[in-house]
């Protein structure tokens, strides 16, 4: 049975061992532990977690890693965790890039829309981390307005 709950700092090391065989950066791991969500089975371990790299009253997921074992149905669960995460923080809008353009649908499911990149929060737009990961090719934005 998978449970799906957020990250703890006893989570730190299986995290980041889950994001480094997934190829993903861990540096600011332990600051912004607490903004990931989990996915774990029973005597398994991770098999997938998404975090959230806050940007004022806006926030921008981040490593999304899904192991093979995951449904789709937990992939939907594991966002809906991550939307009520992020309100329960107060932010506003949350937003994704993708550079898979058969996932739009799949986004647009859970309230995602693509928008112009520029028109990201100015903090963002500043942000090594979008600025890098926005250089991917065919990359789009999407938001979800959390309020309302």
């Amino acid at each position: 049975m998978k449970v799906l709950r957020s990250a703890t700092q006893d989570d730190l090391w299986a995290l980041q061992v889950f994001l480094r065989r997934a190829n993903i950066s861990i540096g600011d791991l332990e600051d912004k532990i607490e903004d990931f969500i989990i996915l774990e089975e029973e005597n398994e371990g991770i098999c997938g977690t998404i975090g959230i790299e806050e940007y004022g009253n806006a926030g921008l997921l981040r490593s999304l890693v899904i192991g093979p074992s995951v449904k789709q149905f937990q992939l939907l669960q594991m966002f809906e965790h991550t939307q009520q995460h992020a309100r329960k923080k107060g932010l506003e809008q949350l937003y994704l890039v993708t550079n898979k353009n058969n996932f739009i649908q799949f986004f647009e499911l859970l309230n995602f829309y693509p928008q112009p990149i520029h028109t990201a929060p100015q903090t963002m737009l500043a942000s090594d981390f979008f600025q890098e990961i926005t250089q991917q090719e065919g990359c789009t934005l999407m938001v979800c307005e959390l309020m309302g």
